[in-house]
């Protein structure tokens, strides 16, 4: 059976949840005024994911060409060969001694990904996933993604991408290095970038008088920096994702390590915060979800006198339907858990009241709920604060517990 909607209805986290819970293979079509994503999955995995912009194929050899991995001339002679062939990309490439294996997994992992994360930050449009007995992928280079790692770090990236847009508005801002190159020193950093900011640490700003340490992928995006590729051109040369990019660049910002210079020509202009101010609000799906689930039992009490009852398979209906709505809770409560955290780095201290991360705009007024319409639990600690959902008397529940201590702020 398919499943259907609009996303202001039934939020993205909760269909890619839904359909990792059941374990569905099938191909899940996400549709906007600007764009239509199709997501592929296998028993609840993400095996695939395609835009109708900027095809995957078209991405695939592009991205390599600008990382120095593929000359133009080869991805050329590739793409007449696909035309005539109708092979993969990848294969093509890999097989002509193009680019190598490895390079093609490496890319298709982020490209996909890449695809994935974006419609997270989508704030409209419509979706209909249809099941199939299997679907098509390259099972030799991309190795499949489940969809909660995927929802996870897509709930992360859209709750830190207003923190991260505040000094990176859009993706034609153009940065210049303010430290010389000698004074990089590549190895471990201590402390973890906006995380770290998150947690009220804050790491060691540029020295004059000793080595300044970056991770490997600090450094790689540190020497695209040259005070004339825009962040867009900086996350094509690096093959890696948007978020990733901009929140080393925003931990360099804060480090003094780069500063901005402008904003560079012909490059995107979207602004970073357009997609993301607004997050879907799913609370009309669990409403379709709960009066469906009550039909069914409704019918089930029906044929409990009947010799070939479906009271038995009953259990396990409403025990799939708890386990739904339950990880949705927590996932909710893991979102405002950073929400309250970016709204003590921008003001200075925690929310006296979660009402006040919907106002600044962090979180959706339907994450202030659980799926039951129950207030979520917040309260100040002297350490830093506590939030939790509750029964139906009030009284919280102890396994949803977060209690959060908090290390003073750093001047």
């Amino acid at each position: 059976m398919a499943l259907e909607g609009t996303i202001k209805d039934f939020g993205l986290p909760d269909i890619f949840q839904l359909i990792g819970l059941q374990r569905k293979t099938g191909v899940l079509t996400l549709t906007s005024d600007k764009d239509t994503v199709t997501v592929t999955f296998e028993n609840g995995m993400v095996v695939m994911a395609d835009s109708s912009q900027k095809r995957l194929e078209d991405r695939l050899g592009s991205v390599l060409v600008k990382q120095g991995k593929l000359v133009k001339e080869k991805l050329e002679e590739a793409l007449q060969t696909q035309k005539a062939t109708l092979q993969r990309m990848g294969h093509i490439l890999v097989t002509g001694n193009f680019i190598t294996q490895q390079d093609l997994k490496e890319a298709l992992q982020v490209q996909i990904s890449q695809v994935v994360y974006r419609v997270f930050r989508w704030r409209d449009g419509h979706y209909h996933s249809a099941p199939t007995d299997t679907v098509d992928f390259d099972r030799e280079n991309f190795q499949p993604l489940s969809a909660d790692f995927i929802l996870m770090e897509g709930i992360r990236m859209v709750d830190e991408w207003p923190i991260i847009e505040k000094k990176i508005p859009s993706m034609d801002v153009v940065f210049r290095t303010v430290v010389d190159a000698s004074m990089i020193e590549v190895g471990e950093a201590q402390g973890g970038g906006i995380d770290d900011v998150l947690g009220g640490g804050k790491r060691g700003a540029a020295s004059s008088l000793s080595k300044i340490r970056l991770t490997h992928e600090e450094e790689r995006v540190y020497r695209k920096v040259d005070g004339t590729r825009p962040v867009q051109a900086i996350v094509d040369a690096t093959g890696m994702g948007d978020f990733d990019v901009c929140k080393i660049l925003f931990d360099l910002l804060n480090r003094n390590i780069i500063s901005t210079a402008g904003r560079g020509t012909g490059g995107p202009t979207e602004s970073m915060i357009g997609q993301a101010e607004e997050p879907a609000s799913p609370l009309v799906g669990y409403v379709v979800l709960g009066v469906s689930a009550l039909l069914g039992l409704v019918g089930v009490a029906s044929n409990l006198s009947r010799p070939f009852s479906v009271a038995a398979r009953a259990p396990f209906l409403e025990s799939a339907y708890h386990q739904v709505v339950d990880a949705v809770s927590h996932a909710r409560l893991a979102r405002l858990d950073r929400a309250i955290q970016a709204y003590r780095f921008a003001n200075g201290a925690v929310p006296k009241t979660l009402e006040e991360l919907a106002n600044a705009g962090l979180v959706d007024r339907s994450y202030l709920k659980d799926p039951w319409e129950r207030p979520y639990h917040y309260a100040l600690t002297a350490e830093g604060y506590l939030v939790s959902a509750v029964d139906d008397r009030g009284k919280r529940l102890p396994a949803t517990i977060i209690d959060r201590a908090l290390p003073p702020l750093q001047p």
